[in-house]
Order: C-alpha cells, then structure tokens, then sequence
C-alpha cells in the first residue's frame, strides 16, 4: 500500500511540474556574449524580487565561463505584477562567442521580458 501511495505523489509531483511547464512561455535570444550582463540587467528591472541585479550579475557571471557547446539553467521564485512565479533561464554558449538565452516566464510576463531584451539589443549603438 505504502509503495501504491508513494507511485501516486510521485506521479502528481511529476505532472504538477509538467503543467508548471505548459503554464510557462518561451522567450528566446541570441547575442555577443558581451551584452549578457545589460540584457539581463534589463529583465531584472521587471521582477519585484527573486531576480534582481545581484541575481542577473551572478548568471552573467556564471555565462562569462561557459565554454563553447556547455549549456546551463537556472531557476528563480519571482514576483511579477504581485504575483509568484518561476523564471527559467537557460544559457548555451556557441564556438564563435554568442550565447542563446531562453527565458520561461509566465504568459504575462513574456511579451515584458521579450521587449526587454529586444529594447536593448536594437536600442544599443553597433
């Protein structure tokens, strides 16, 4: 019985996280490796707390020694708008020095992380 009820938690626990996931929207980006901290600097401006400047140094930081083909994720419990939630970001750093940055965030947080990022990268001189 105890095994019954254990497969039981652990199958919610599994589909709770997989309905986490379909409840998310994708953002995603590819730059210099050296615009990393700016841009996530920007996305940092629209969180209340979870992720802020210290938050987005730290992963710039941490993208800084990626090497090329390494891949990395993070995961932060933030406030948007008042509400909770989770912001997913996942870095990979190509041969030639561009990182691809996807970012999970709730569907109403996107459209705000995506003009972020696009703000910046187009508003920046080339």
């Amino acid at each position: 019985m105890r095994l019954i009820a254990a497969i039981v938690g652990l199958f919610l626990a599994i589909s709770g996280n997989l309905s986490l996931a379909a409840d998310q929207a994708r953002v995603t980006t590819s730059f210099d490796v050296r615009y990393t901290s700016a841009v996530l600097r920007q996305v940092a401006h629209l969180y209340t707390s979870g992720f802020g400047r210290a938050e987005a140094d730290r992963v710039s930081q941490e993208i800084d020694r990626l090497r090329a083909d390494q891949a990395r994720t993070w995961q932060f419990q933030v406030q948007y708008q008042g509400q909770p939630e989770t912001l997913g970001i996942h870095a990979l750093m190509d041969d030639l020095g561009m990182i691809d940055l996807d970012f999970a965030a709730s569907p109403v947080a996107a459209p705000k992380v995506r003009a972020a990022v696009d703000n910046y990268l187009n508003g920046r001189k080339h």
